[in-house]
């Protein structure tokens, strides 16, 4: 895997996953297959990665005693190494099995013989979306001044699947720290929150001793409301969303835009509804979701889904100008192959 150079947009692409969780490997592989001069990715690759530092084959001509030892060590070692190594691409290959079969029209690649291989065209609006969902999935691979941008592209995917869902009379506004839509909340958090319950006639907290500098998202990604013949009595339907681009941390990042977190500082007459929007494909084997135990009270939007509500309403062919970094980062790992 040394041959991954880092790139304007890449770094560390030879460094694995940090947990074992199945739908970050598959996105780890699918990410390398992009990526990689030769497009394809398999069972050799993860053998390459968990051995790269290991030295586990041994010379065992004129061996002592001590030296043959060691070799008994290092080849049981190897045997658990491949006993490993197959675990792990049957759990990928089950998952780029089951991508295949249910995200077809917006997976880039196929899979057969066990080999991953990379059909990824730029013309196509389905495969730059997808790409763009797992750039946001793969932060810990990204340049950090090329994070900001992928982040904001999330936010922006956030707010056109709010704009789809809400029925005709919402309002649907950005309150993002890395917003791109003009609409949207601007200005110091404080003034944002102030600015929100107005529009939803909602109860304000001066005092929370609001940070000035503080110009971030307060745990909003997206508002939206129906104003209800706009009598600013409030008493309206209101939902909130979060959008995260963690693989870990949204396992409490999900309660941030929920009636919890948000009404210490704003209460509307009427509690939000709570989205969390994530990249990261949680659809287990089963059709349940992958680690259910955490999902809590949140309406939870994964990968899965978006690409199902893009299909629906056909919005990612009205944001492909927020995706042009997706064209930006593959050309950018083919340079530096």
């Amino acid at each position: 895997m040394s041959n991954l150079a880092d790139s304007d947009f890449f770094t560390q692409l030879g460094k694995p996953p940090s947990h074992a969780y199945s739908f970050l490997w598959a996105d780890y592989a699918e990410l390398i297959c992009l990526t990689s001069p030769d497009g394809f990715y398999g069972q050799g690759q993860i053998v390459d990665l968990t051995t790269e530092q290991e030295e586990l084959l041994t010379d065992s001509e004129n061996c002592d005693d001590e030296d043959l030892e060691a070799l008994e060590d290092d080849a049981a070692r190897f045997i658990q190494i491949s006993e490993d190594v197959s675990r792990r691409w049957a759990d990928i290959s089950q998952r780029l099995n089951s991508r295949q079969l249910t995200m077809t029209g917006f997976w880039p690649f196929v899979f057969e013989g066990g080999v991953l291989y990379s059909r990824f065209d730029a013309e196509n609006n389905n495969h730059v979306f997808y790409v763009a969902l797992l750039l946001c999935s793969s932060l810990r691979y990204l340049q950090g001044k090329k994070k900001k941008v992928v982040t904001a592209s999330l936010e922006e995917i956030g707010y056109v699947i709010f704009k789809s869902l809400m029925p005709s009379g919402w309002h649907v506004k950005p309150f993002g720290a890395h917003q791109r839509i003009s609409e949207g909340y601007t200005g110091k958090l404080e003034d944002k929150f102030r600015a929100l319950a107005g529009d939803i006639s909602a109860r304000f907290y001066e005092d929370r001793g609001f940070d000035p500098s503080d110009t971030g998202d307060g745990g909003l990604d997206v508002v939206a409301w129906h104003p209800i013949g706009g009598d600013g009595r409030g008493n309206i339907p209101v939902a909130f969303a979060q959008c995260g681009c963690s693989p870990t941390d949204w396992e409490h990042k999900q309660f941030e835009a929920s009636p919890l977190n948000i009404e210490a500082t704003l209460v509307p007459q009427h509690s939000a509804a709570n989205f969390y929007i994530m990249p990261h494909d949680l659809k287990a084997l089963n059709g349940s979701w992958d680690r259910g135990s955490n999902v809590g009270r949140v309406i939870l939007v994964d990968r899965y889904r978006i690409l199902k509500l893009a299909e629906q309403y056909g919005f990612h062919h009205e944001i492909r100008s927020g995706c042009e970094h997706v064209i930006e980062a593959l050309a950018a790992a083919t340079a530096a192959a």
